[in-house]
């Protein structure tokens, strides 16, 4: 097959990281992609290093905070939607792969030009980013039913609200892959030795629940615990100074401490006692997946894609969203009881090693991508 994807920035995130994965993969089994964004950015060294050919070319979204702008972007949506046909008319992919809800003009496009679409969805759009679309959710699906073959989605949580703009039966969800952890022997011990050290990766930002952390520690402390909190990620400053202002407010700032960006987190999660992923709302959870293939008890918000990851007392802990005291509680259980967090860490990798393994995402999306440019000519409800 030859594949163009579009993706709604140049620089390497969560769905672009997704979609360097799905092209290195597709890759590998003799098909050949190229990637359209509508600008440069970090993305481009990774092609590069891939050997995909790629191009900048205008794809305005299509969602905004809070539905902001609306009118602007559906003329944007439409004055880029011709010349977006006719450069797919001259490529002649197999298939467009829309790698994002934000953008509608791929869509729209590939019709045009009648070639079959894809929507690859990442995320849920309203409940983790607060996105509403410029034409409102009963347009929006009459243009997703109209135009697209199928939409891969990356877990059950996602396939389900995505239910209300496409057909079931044209949703497929298939799995991440995640790559086992490196040894931790290639990240620094946590200091000091002695103590019960949390990790909490991602970006620093509200929806990630960093401060219901820092507020579970607060409360641990006055309780005579006093766990490690490491922070990996970066973010908006105003948030992390915040966050640190809180710890220090709290008499616990000396416990908690921000490592920005590292190169090694799999190490570094392989070496904590446990790994927090207290998100609001996640549409996956990447994090929680790389910490279940390190061995590291997991405590997570019980929301979203989490819960088809985690077993509660199995496999990992679950704790309702934003409720601090609670995650206090699972945090003081597992302090309380070393064994006890072996125990889900092992039971955690166990359950994920076979699982999100590079063999078992290729397939799976190469399958899904195959059934969307076999599909008969038009699109079947």
């Amino acid at each position: 097959m030859r594949l163009v994807f579009l993706s709604h920035q140049g620089d390497t995130g969560g769905a672009t990281a997704a979609m360097v994965e799905g092209i290195e993969a597709l890759t590998a089994r003799g098909h050949r992609a190229e990637v359209w964004m509508p600008a440069p950015g970090t993305l481009i060294p990774k092609l590069e290093a891939l050997g995909v050919a790629y191009r900048i070319v205008p794809l305005p979204a299509w969602a905004s905070t809070k539905g902001r702008k609306a009118w602007r972007l559906r003329w944007r949506t439409w004055r880029a939607t011709a010349p977006l046909a006719a450069a797919l008319r001259a490529a002649k992919p197999d298939a467009v792969v829309t790698n994002t809800m934000v953008l509608g003009v791929g869509a729209l496009a590939a019709e045009a030009a009648g070639i079959p679409h894809v929507w690859w969805i990442h995320e849920f759009g309203r409940e983790d980013h607060g996105l509403e679309f410029a034409w409102g959710d009963a347009r929006t699906a009459a243009i997703m039913t109209r135009t697209t073959r199928l939409a891969i989605v990356n877990s059950d949580a996602v396939g389900a609200k995505y239910a209300d703009f496409l057909p079931r039966e044209r949703i497929v969800r298939v799995y991440y892959r995640i790559d086992p952890a490196p040894a931790m022997a290639q990240a620094p011990p946590f200091a000091p030795a002695d103590a019960f050290h949390l990790a909490l990766p991602g970006s620093l930002n509200p929806q990630k629940g960093q401060d219901v952390a820092i507020e579970a520690l607060i409360a641990l402390a006055r309780a005579g615990k006093r766990p490690h909190l490491h922070f990996f990620g970066e973010g908006a400053e105003g948030y992390a100074a915040r966050l640190r202002a809180r710890a220090a407010e709290g008499g616990i700032a000396d416990t908690v401490r921000f490592h920005g960006h590292v190169g090694d987190l799999g190490a570094r999660l392989a070496r904590a006692s446990a790994v927090l992923v207290p998100s609001r709302c996640e549409a996956f959870g990447r994090v929680t997946v790389e910490a279940m293939r390190a061995g590291s008890a997991v405590i997570a918000s019980d929301q979203g894609g989490t819960r088809e990851l985690i077993r509660d007392g199995d496999t990992g802990l679950l704790f309702p969203a934003g409720d601090a005291p609670a995650l206090a509680a699972r945090i003081a259980r597992l302090m309380d009881d070393p064994g006890f967090a072996a125990r889900l860490g092992e039971a955690g990798a166990r359950w994920a090693g076979p699982r999100f393994t590079a063999g078992e995402f290729a397939a799976a999306f190469e399958a899904a991508l195959v059934r969307a440019v076999q599909s008969a000519t038009g699109v079947s409800g």
